[in-house]
């Protein structure tokens, strides 16, 4: 609880004087966020578990695709259990894929990134990868702290259930030849993020609509 009020605070600081700039407010609400303890899980999946924070809605969840609402906006969730369970590296973007903010994260042990485009009609576009995850939305400038903050509160307290996954990925094996060749070679292989997000999230190389304006 100290936990979520500490970073509440200092989101609502930091949007509120409006003294700092954009890009230190986030790192900030990074650092902190990734600094802080764990939190219980309250909400249990396929091979995992994670903390959903008091505010943010829970619309759908497909196995190892989640659908979230934070306030008026659609935040899209994926948990790659398989480049968890196969210890995969992660496929990294560079800095100048994003044209309005990008960090590298390290914390205990776990590494990813958020990476943020303006778009041409002043909404943002953010993806955070993070703890075998990712999560995408679209949102304007003055709910960008706090959805990103929510966002990352998730990701960092996601819990992985190996038993589980392992219980998960035998079924695969002997339900399909194709996903047993895929598994074989899983220390080379790369991360599966873009395969799985292309049937839950828009291509954001092309021409989408926005969540919001369905």
């Amino acid at each position: 609880m100290y936990k979520r009020v500490l970073i509440i605070i200092i989101v609502m600081t930091l949007i509120l004087t409006g003294c700092t700039k954009i890009d230190n407010n986030l790192d900030i609400i990074i650092d902190t966020v990734m600094n802080g303890k764990n939190i219980s899980a309250n909400t249990v999946s396929t091979g995992y578990e994670l903390y959903i924070p008091v505010g943010v809605m829970q619309l759908s969840d497909n196995e190892y695709n989640q659908k979230l609402k934070i306030r008026d906006r659609y935040i899209y969730l994926y948990v790659d259990t398989i480049s968890y369970y196969y210890k995969n590296s992660l496929n990294y973007k560079s800095d100048d894929d994003y044209n309005y903010y990008y960090k590298e994260i390290n914390f205990n042990n776990k590494v990813g990134y958020i990476g943020i485009n303006k778009l041409d009609d002043n909404t943002y576009f953010c993806e955070s990868i993070y703890n075998n995850s990712k999560i995408e939305f679209y949102t304007d400038i003055e709910d960008l702290s706090y959805i990103l903050t929510n966002s990352l509160i998730i990701q960092n307290n996601i819990k992985f259930n190996d038993e589980l996954i392992k219980i998960e990925l035998e079924g695969s094996i002997s339900d399909s030849r194709e996903m047993k060749y895929e598994l074989d070679k899983p220390k080379d292989s790369e991360s599966t993020f873009s395969k799985y997000l292309q049937e839950y999230v828009p291509n954001t190389n092309s021409e989408v609509v926005l969540p919001d304006e369905d």
